[in-house]
């Protein structure tokens, strides 16, 4: 019986003695050992690198809306914030926010804290043991810097020490018949107030200096926070 040989085989030339197999080899060898010290970089970056910041859920307003408006699904939209951002009063929950009006302009992304909503009722966010009181203000042009859920130091419009510090601002008169941010209209003769949480002492001590025409005594009201 006939015999049949294999034809031998040729080895590839990676591995063969030539010149160009060597180079081959050689430029092999540098790749595998560039790989390797990437994947030891990327492995030990990953192992060093701090896990990212925790972050919390936020309502922020999609678009533009402005002050007096009811807010709706797609007004809103949930973000992931720091929670090291110092952001207070924030609200995580969108649906709790649709049928809510505001009480001033908000911008695109901004975030909607409940500081920015109208209250549902006087004492709406008031601090325990306070009670809602309305104040006539001396200066009405400095209820233009006022708004609810910012804190005013109240004085006597006859000058004198603070009457009140820190008091929280629960609505702001609007001028005219009707008011679209939640706020009592002006009256009749253009005097305009403010809605504030007071604390009984406090609102003793202001209702004390009546004026001597037996009107409602009148405040001036600082912004401090």
């Amino acid at each position: 019986m006939p015999r049949f040989h294999l034809a031998a085989l040729r080895r590839p030339e990676i591995l063969g003695p030539s010149r160009r197999a060597r180079w081959r080899r050689w430029a092999l060898r540098r790749a595998l050992a560039a790989a390797c010290a990437t994947a030891a970089t990327l492995l030990l970056v990953g192992v060093v690198r701090p896990p990212p910041p925790p972050t919390t859920r936020v309502v922020v307003a999609a678009e533009a809306l402005p002050g007096g408006g009811v807010l709706g699904e797609k007004d809103l939209r949930v973000v992931q914030v720091g929670r090291d951002s110092g952001l207070v009063a924030t609200v995580a929950d969108l649906r709790s926010l649709v049928g809510r009006r505001l009480a001033s302009r908000v911008e695109p992304g901004e975030v909607i804290t409940t500081t920015r909503l109208v209250p549902r009722s006087p004492l709406d966010g008031a601090p325990p043991g306070t009670v809602a009181a309305h104040l006539l203000v001396a200066d009405a042009h400095a209820l233009d810097l006022v708004s609810a859920g910012r804190r005013v130091t109240l004085y006597p419009d006859t000058g004198g020490a603070a009457l009140a510090q820190d008091v929280l601002v629960l609505g702001v008169d609007t001028p005219g018949k009707a008011s679209f941010t939640g706020s009592l209209p002006g009256g009749d003769d253009g005097a305009r107030g403010l809605v504030t949480a007071l604390e009984p002492a406090e609102l003793e001590r202001i209702f004390a200096g009546q004026r001597p025409d037996g009107g409602p005594p009148r405040v001036l009201a600082v912004v401090t926070g």
